[in-house]
């Protein structure tokens, strides 16, 4: 059997970390006996259902001081000593931690591959830490054998960034698991929508890229013309306290709910009529598909297409919540053809 080392940052909230769970939690791998290191013990998702060819190991960080430190610096030094198993693939699946290129790029006679999860021309765009961490992290690129993208979309940025034109990127989408997502659906929920309002829900994390700026300005947009819209935002982050305040400032605390953080999201996602991703990029919009699977309305920009293959947007957000019907009847999705297609990239990918 042949063997796969993964490396991960680590599995607290996020989507690297939801999708990484999705792919140990499928059928993908399982002929390979899969090693998972992660640097921190803070788990956030459920490991315990994870089949026994998955086994996770914890490895002491890096001080965090050694993200200012070039890349090629720290090739030269020596860490880790205890991984000494030899793999046909490694996995560097966080694409940002020096840690996880460390020790991926370090194992011999295996092929190297790193996980672009983002756009990275709008990451240096949007984000003054990613900025910075950049230009110590760039000069990894070179020692991977090939890169898996989650979307087409951040494939050209990918390239340009790493000055690489030439580089093999294979676009392999996030993993969704249908089945477990309608599962997870029906447990009990405290949070009990008004099935009379037109409900409508948002998920991320609770910051300025994941635009929820313009998400609640197009909800009070859509208030003054309809009266009957409620919008759940599930998540946390930097700028909750900001963004509560603007509800409070506008009166709009009985439309506007914050969740925070839910270990299972879906049997309120269920409730709604529609689901909302106004962010300024995405590498991929995992939560545009899981919506999906529970029959949701999808409203989102156009600008998002290239992110999600298939899932089209709308034109103006606040036009399409102001004309947003109630869905009574929902039809799951089981997204058969997006899973045919990750089976044969990852085909593709785990031959030598």
């Amino acid at each position: 059997m042949k063997k796969i080392a993964i490396f991960q940052a680590d599995l607290k909230v996020g989507g690297i970390q939801r999708s990484l769970i999705n792919l140990l939690s499928s059928q993908i791998l399982d002929n390979y006996e899969v090693d998972v290191y992660l640097f921190s013990r803070e788990i956030f998702y459920e490991i315990s259902e994870l089949k026994d060819n998955i086994h996770i190991y914890f490895l002491k960080p890096f001080p965090y001081w050694f993200r200012f430190i070039p890349f090629t610096w720290i090739m030269h030094m020596n860490f880790y000593k205890d991984i000494e198993k030899s793999y046909d693939y490694v996995f560097d699946y966080d694409s940002y931690r020096q840690e996880c290129a460390y020790c991926a790029t370090r194992i011999k006679q295996a092929k190297k591959i790193l996980w672009i999860h983002s756009d990275i021309e709008k990451e240096l765009q949007y984000k003054k830490k990613y900025c910075v961490l950049y230009t110590f992290f760039k000069s990894k690129y070179r020692f991977y054998d090939e890169f898996v993208a989650v979307s087409e979309g951040i494939v050209e940025p990918f390239r340009k960034y790493s000055n690489n034109m030439s580089a093999k990127v294979t676009v392999i989408p996030n993993i969704i698991n249908p089945e477990h997502i309608i599962k997870k659906s029906q447990e009990h929920t405290e949070v009990i929508v008004n099935s009379d309002k037109c409900n409508v829900v948002c998920v991320g994390k609770v910051c300025t890229q994941k635009g929820y700026d313009s998400l609640l300005q197009d909800i009070y947009t859509a208030y003054k013309k309809r009266k009957d819209i409620c919008c759940y935002i599930i998540g946390d982050g930097p700028d909750l306290k900001r963004y509560k305040k603007w509800v409070m400032n506008h009166k709009l605390t009985d439309i506007i709910f914050f969740l925070g953080n839910q270990k299972n999201p879906f049997p309120i996602i269920k409730q709604m009529d529609a689901f909302c991703l106004e962010s300024k990029f995405e590498g991929q919009g995992m939560v545009l598909w899981e919506a999906k699977c529970l029959g949701l309305q999808l409203i989102f920009p156009r600008r998002l297409e290239k992110y999600n293959i298939n899932l089209k947007g709308v034109k103006n957000i606040s036009d399409a919540l102001i004309n947003l019907k109630k869905t009574n009847n929902k039809t799951y999705d089981f997204l058969n053809e997006y899973y045919d297609f990750i089976e044969v990239q990852y085909r593709k990918l785990l031959i030598n």
